[in-house]
């Protein structure tokens, strides 16, 4: 007897449970581009990155392989008046999902959860919001926090400074605010995350500043 994709979906959803190392991701993940989306009952996670960053997305497809059936889409996307190449992949629907629906969108618009400062405390966590949004400035590191308000962005610095002992500032960046960490801060910051980052990523660690240094 042939079993049916739906009974292969089942079988997968029997049991899952997100481990800490995909809990952590998702915390990053969530901060940065990715979004849980409602479908039925319960909830998915879209991931989503410009195809420049395949290898980002194929590295969070294979940290949820078993909670995913959909291979990787590579696709073109008009954004305003132009063509851009997009990867992305969507996990299957599940309650462990629908937990973090409710933390990050408590009015169907993301927000920082109340709990930050008790879910942002893994370098994964940190490396993988810098990986997302993460942007390297002439003499420091930014992360590119514009959908969240002010005070969200206080939230936030306040996190990373309780969690990781790191002291950030903040900047106007298009009218809203972004994270910034000095370049003083830059070797704590490395210390943290450069290890649990994908080697093509850690570039963003590094200020332009310093690369017109590099012979």
């Amino acid at each position: 007897m042939r079993t049916t994709p739906r009974e292969v979906c089942k079988d997968i959803k029997s049991g899952f449970k997100l481990n800490s190392i995909q809990k952590n991701i998702l915390v990053g993940t969530l901060l940065g581009d990715g979004n849980i989306q409602l479908k039925g009952k319960f909830a998915r996670l879209h991931v989503k990155h410009s195809a420049n960053q395949l290898s980002l997305v194929e590295y969070k497809r294979m940290i949820f392989r078993n909670i995913s059936t959909m291979k990787i889409r590579v696709f073109k996307q008009k954004v305003g008046k132009k063509d851009y190449n997009f990867a992305e992949f969507v996990t299957l629907t599940h309650p462990e999902f629908l937990k973090f629906h409710n933390l990050f969108y408590p009015n169907h618009k993301k927000q920082v959860p109340k709990n930050i400062k008790n879910l942002l405390k893994s370098p994964i966590s940190l490396a993988t919001w810098i990986m997302d949004d993460g942007s390297a400035e002439y003499a420091g590191v930014s992360l590119q926090t514009h959908s969240f308000s002010q005070k969200e962005v206080d939230i936030l610095r306040d996190t990373i400074e309780l969690n990781f002992g790191i002291r950030t500032g903040r900047r106007l960046n298009k009218g809203k605010w972004i994270i910034y960490f000095a370049k003083a801060c830059l070797s704590r910051l490395k210390e943290i995350v450069e290890k649990v980052m994908l080697p093509e990523f850690r570039y963003k660690l590094i200020p332009y500043s310093v690369r017109l240094q590099t012979p």
